[in-house]
């Protein structure tokens, strides 16, 4: 991992390392459950052709990197997590695909190449520069080179992500205010500002899409495991931080009542909206 790790990205990087990495690990069946549909308008995006390398950003446990290389592509995954770069190469080896992996910080470290696209599913919105970030993109990118990736619309439009933080804040006596916006999970939600750090970072023919779709939540184990999830992402548990014993026994239970009513089968999904954006080198 880069020196420059413990000065720009420095929190992302402890916290992928430390919390996020091994929850998504532990999780990743979860995770692929809800997170398969934007894979399949991503892939459809980036249109990967046999022979050709793909950067995978940001590539967490591999899931896209394999779905890329799956079209016959050769994939390079980078991600600042070691746990989750660990992960990948196991699942790459147990696939025999044509994929390999750093650990990296894809804003400061080098990224091979040149790549023919770049790829990320919501692996771009981290990092304390974006357009230092997609800049160093671009320079692991040939001429003409694609880049196609998903990122959160605003957190408005992704009740998944506020259910528990919102149930948490209402037994709180005095709850903090919602963190206001920056490098996070919905950094990318203004496209004014995703078009700003594309044309600064020197990618063109930019193209922002809405897709909307269900997120499922909780994997094959229905209203108990939307409610683990829900309370395991890092807003609800910063904010479980700062309350007594009970908030989550308490949160956990009106949780359960608001996922059980959207339960069909026995599977809880929420609406979520992310932007497909796509550029040329």
């Amino acid at each position: 991992m880069s020196k420059k790790n413990s000065s720009a990205n420095a929190e992302q990087a402890r916290y992928w390392t430390e919390d996020g990495g091994p929850n998504w690990v532990r999780d990743e069946a979860v995770y692929d459950l809800m997170l398969t549909p934007f894979n399949h308008v991503l892939l459809d995006a980036l249109d990967p052709q046999p022979g050709e390398r793909v950067l995978d950003v940001g590539c967490g446990f591999g899931s896209t990197s394999l779905a890329v290389s799956a079209r016959g592509a050769e994939v390079h995954g980078v991600d600042i997590s070691p746990p989750m770069i660990q992960r990948a190469r196991e699942r790459a080896a147990a696939a025999k695909a044509s994929a390999t992996f750093a650990i990296a910080d894809a804003q400061e470290d080098p990224l091979g190449g040149p790549h023919d696209a770049v790829t990320s599913r919501f692996g771009v919105m981290f990092f304390a520069d974006p357009v230092r970030a997609f800049r160093n993109f671009a320079g692991a990118t040939r001429p003409e080179g694609r880049l196609a990736f998903v990122c959160w619309q605003p957190l408005e439009s992704n009740p998944w992500m506020n259910a528990a933080p919102n149930v948490i804040r209402s037994l709180m006596d005095d709850p903090p205010p919602p963190p206001p916006p920056g490098a996070g999970p919905f950094a990318f939600g203004d496209t004014t500002f995703v078009d700003r750090v594309l044309a600064e970072a020197g990618w063109s023919q930019a193209s922002i899409a809405p897709f909307e779709t269900h997120a499922r939540m909780g994997g094959n184990d229905g209203v108990a495991g939307a409610v683990n999830q829900a309370l395991g992402n890092s807003a609800a548990k910063a904010l479980l931080a700062m309350g007594d014993a009970t908030v989550r026994e308490r949160a956990a239970a009106i949780l359960a009542d608001e996922f059980e009513s959207l339960s069909v089968d026995g599977v809880v999904s929420f609406p979520a909206a992310a932007w497909l954006v796509t550029a040329r080198r």
